[in-house]
């Protein structure tokens, strides 16, 4: 079974390629022509002895790419469970075996835009169903939020009852998720009674504002002055502490102070009062300092311009410099794998922009070289203009321009 990824305009697609002979057409009617929401629709063509079956996976990633980044919750897998179930109890009504459903996470999809679950259903495919969900549930362990109570909690729980002989994952998921679809019933409801609250206690706060009289100028301003008053304070307690001398205050730190005195809100006035209270400390204390030498020194010729540096001209520096209209900052790639997108949360490059995807694509490094991989975005990326594939990684060089929706970057 050989699988890859195309992309055909706006759509996505997985392609599984196998030598196995070509399956009963029934099941490849019933998964293109019915609309079974936990499965993906399929389409089959064979030529030269080779069956490919394609699936449509645009606006969707596989729950490995999801959880890049971040570690499987208690929610999500709630949702993996109850899909599941859900899917081995319609499977009978379509004459679908259950032994066709791949349940290994690189075949599991997410819908994001309304986050439900899909399963690839492989024609040709036959594992039972017990050891197809026990290697899913070893492989949601490992990626399972440990800091989640909840989310280990069940996790274990379910894993213990499906490694019994003769497990029947039906019944199982039924008397597990029994009390968890309780449980989220019970928040659902809570939830829309707090939600209830907080417009009550919204219109309730609005009605209250339109009655309210506004504060008097005096009091504001008698408040502004105190303000002010403390804020002197503090600005000279930190010249005193860490600048012991006009000199050195004047000399070393100009630019620390010149901010400091926009913070205070007094601008240059409260720096000529800042000056004759330093003069009459330093006297009080007989402070007999020399000054340093003020006479700046002739700064040196810059041949080159600076220019950030790493291996020289064995390998790119890994940075994205920004060339949008946006005003996006640039960024430094980081590790062996640097996610990048619009969720910061959960990427480590952010790109704040509207056709840039929640996570767009990932940059890896191995040894010196870079290498880029779509992540089946929206708007896809772009490497020279050329469309990137998803799952499919190709090496960066020097001055490649790289777009991300209609944001673009040049790789150094």
């Amino acid at each position: 079974m050989k699988v890859s990824y195309r992309k055909n305009l706006n759509k996505s697609y997985m392609c599984i390629e196998t030598e196995d002979v070509p399956v009963e057409t029934y099941e490849l009617k019933m998964l293109a022509g019915c609309r079974i929401p936990e499965l993906m629709k399929v389409w089959s063509s064979t030529a030269n002895e080779y069956s490919r079956y394609f699936y449509d996976i645009s606006g969707k990633q596989q729950i490995s790419d999801y959880l890049s980044g971040q570690k499987l919750g208690c929610s999500l897998l709630q949702k993996l469970l109850f899909a599941v179930q859900k899917v081995c109890a319609n499977l009978p009504e379509y004459l679908l075996r259950e032994s066709g459903i791949c349940l290994e996470l690189e075949f599991i999809y997410i819908n994001l835009e309304d986050g439900g679950i899909q399963f690839t259903y492989l024609p040709f495919y036959e594992k039972s169903l017990p050891e197809a969900f026990r290697g899913c549930m070893e492989q949601l362990l490992r990626k399972i939020d440990h800091q989640d109570h909840q989310a280990v909690e069940l996790g274990y729980q379910i894993y213990q009852l499906c490694v019994r002989d003769n497990a029947d994952i039906r019944n199982l998921l039924a008397q597990a998720l029994s009390k968890e679809k309780a449980v989220i019933e019970e928040e659902e409801i809570i939830w829309g009674w707090k939600q209830k609250d907080k417009m009550e206690d919204s219109s309730a706060e609005e009605e209250r504002e339109t009655q309210t009289p506004c504060p008097k100028p005096a009091q504001g301003h008698k408040k502004q002055k105190n303000e002010k008053k403390d804020n002197l304070k503090d600005l000279s307690a930190f010249w005193e502490k860490y600048f012991p001398t006009l000199a050195e205050k004047l000399v070393q730190c100009s630019e620390i102070w010149k901010k400091a005195v926009q913070a205070s809100g007094k601008g240059k006035r409260v720096g000529l009062k800042n000056i004759k209270w330093f003069h009459k400390k330093e006297k009080l204390l007989k402070i007999k300092q020399p000054l340093p030498d003020t006479t700046l020194a002739e700064p040196e010729q810059v041949v080159n311009p600076t220019e950030i540096l790493t291996a020289g001209e064995e390998g790119p520096v890994g940075k994205l410099e920004y060339r949008g209209v946006h005003q996006c900052e640039d960024i430094y790639i980081e590790g062996e794998s640097f996610l990048l997108g619009k969720n910061g949360a959960q990427v480590d490059g952010v790109i704040p922009a509207d056709g840039v995807s929640r996570l767009h694509a990932r940059i890896i490094r191995q040894e010196k070289r870079y290498y880029i991989e779509d992540l089946n975005s929206t708007n896809g990326t772009y490497l020279n203009d050329a469309a990137l594939e998803y799952h499919q990684p190709k090496e960066l060089n020097r001055d490649d321009r790289i777009r991300f929706g209609a944001e673009e970057y040049v790789f150094f």
